[in-house]
């Protein structure tokens, strides 16, 4: 079953959670997982993909958006996509949308990040209590508070 969790931080920005992603993205890289980030729009995800290359002024973050390669001829870690992710990924979602993922139950791991911001704290209250009525393992992690 899918585990779940919520990186609760104490910002209000949404580039507070693309920099977190981009962390997540990076440790989950480091332990050499598979990462699928799941954006709303294209532009949000050409936006991450800026982002993902300038993270780190020593250091970049390998990714690919989803409609760059077919699936069955990607080799990188890292994919953005804003539709729902090819059914070749199972490892680690992490969710920047305003809507879950419909294959995100096929994943291993779902991370969905909570910032401070009274138009998004609804949304990722109905994203926690929608795993939580299905019985969804759940973890909340606040960071930096």
């Amino acid at each position: 079953m899918t585990e779940v969790d919520f990186y609760i931080l104490p910002e209000d920005t949404t580039a507070a959670r693309d920099h977190f992603a981009c962390r997540l993205i990076e440790k989950a890289m480091a332990m050499g997982r598979q990462v699928v980030l799941h954006v709303a729009d294209k532009d949000h995800a050409h936006s991450m993909s800026d982002y993902l290359w300038s993270f780190k002024p020593e250091s970049f973050l390998p990714h690919q958006l989803a409609d760059a390669t077919p699936p069955e001829e990607t080799t990188t870690q890292t994919i953005i996509t804003w539709d729902e992710p090819s059914d070749q990924y199972h490892d680690v979602l992490i969710n920047l949308a305003r809507e879950i993922p419909q294959g995100f139950s096929r994943f291993q791991k779902l991370s969905e990040i909570v910032v401070q911001q009274p138009t998004l704290l609804p949304i990722t209250r109905s994203h926690f209590q929608f795993y939580r009525d299905r019985g969804y393992p759940l973890k909340s992690h606040r960071i930096g508070s």
